[in-house]
């Protein structure tokens, strides 16, 4: 399967809005994991099923409902059922190689964003597709799997500590999407990192597999740029929006997260600009190699080509050549190749050519 756009067979000749899981499934079972609170209680449970939670959800408290698990097509159309929510929105939700979005009705804001995770074996980033689905009194996600990215905030939910358990929804959403802007930024730092001492090596006399590690190195960059690039414009949309999802008191959070965001993007556009100038840099060494080792073989040709030439001549076989009988001939004729070598070394210094 192609990393930067998945197949696709499956929904050709599809209707619009049919719900097809795209990508790899995951996880075997789907999971609900379900958290009401309010600032001074709070409930935490799994459910079996979707309308098990709906008793909870009321404008007095706020209520995360978290599923883990795209590929159950039946629960993905309970859940559009239940909450309001339009087959073109679910399919792009069920689809893991959707590009990050936002998207408005009367009763809900969706985000859908791609978490980011780092690969120790394999050297190489992993996305999963995490949707959220906003409204004034709840938040739902969606996740291909049971991941570790919220396990801080529930706990932080549990103990009361932070702002989570006073504020809303839409203030738990943005501690969800904060959260993986955060993961953006330490696996840029990880690359840059990484970018930062490749560049050292390029003027090392040995560099066997450099090229490789640069180009893998463009393609990590090029995975971060496709996946985090259009947050920015998600994040803009939730400063600059009118449906009254996010509140105004909690629009300098946003604010705050937008320059994350534009930190990263500057920081991918940094790493993919000094790649770039490391393969110009790489190309430009292998030149000057190429050219040091011609300079050198240069200059032992204009040594031994005079003097192959003398040698040639006095090689030859004519009889009545007429220094052939001359005493201190072969005396003389070293005398003459000291001099030409002398001769050459003198210029060759004076043009500092070496």
């Amino acid at each position: 399967m192609a990393r930067f756009l998945h197949d696709r067979k499956k929904t050709i000749g599809k209707i619009p809005g049919s719900l097809i899981h795209l990508g790899t499934q995951k996880i075997d079972h789907t999971l609900i994991r379900f958290i009401n609170f309010t600032n001074e209680q709070i409930i935490e449970n799994e459910q079996e099923k979707l309308e098990d939670c709906l008793p909870y959800i009321s404008d007095n408290t706020v209520s995360w409902i978290s599923i883990y698990g795209l590929h159950d097509q039946e629960m993905i159309r309970d859940l559009g059922m239940l909450f309001d929510i339009h087959s073109l929105l679910l399919e792009d939700m069920l689809n893991t190689d959707q590009r990050p979005k936002i998207a408005e009705t009367d009763q809900l804001m969706i985000v859908i964003l791609k978490a980011l995770d780092y690969d120790e074996t394999n050297h190489r980033l992993n996305a999963e597709q995490i949707s959220l689905i906003l409204n004034e009194s709840y938040l739902i996600t969606l996740q291909e799997q049971e991941g570790h990215y919220f396990d801080a905030i529930r706990e932080r939910m549990r103990k009361g500590t932070g702002r989570v358990r006073r504020k809303g929804a839409d203030y738990l959403a943005y501690v969800l999407i904060d959260t993986i802007v955060d993961n953006y930024l330490l696996n840029i730092e990880r690359f840059g990192s990484i970018i930062e001492k490749t560049e050292s090596r390029i003027f090392l006399p040995k560099q066997v597999g450099l090229i490789q590690e640069i180009y893998k190195h463009k393609t990590e960059i090029n995975f971060l740029r496709k996946n985090i690039r259009p947050v920015k414009e998600i994040v803009h949309h939730l400063i600059e929006n009118e449906s009254g999802f996010v509140k105004e008191e909690n629009l300098k959070y946003f604010r705050d997260l937008n320059d994350l965001i534009v930190q990263a993007t500057e920081s991918i556009e940094i790493y993919q600009t000094m790649l770039n100038d490391q393969m110009n840099l790489y190309h430009a060494s292998l030149d000057n190699r190429a050219n040091e080792i011609m300079k050198v073989l240069t200059v032992f040709s204009a040594f031994f080509i005079p003097m192959t030439f003398v040698a040639g001549v006095y090689g030859t076989n004519f009889e009545n050549l007429p220094e052939l009988h001359f005493k201190y001939g072969y005396f003389y004729f070293w005398i003459l190749m000291a001099l030409i070598i002398i001769s050459l070394v003198i210029y060759f210094k004076r043009r500092k050519w070496f």
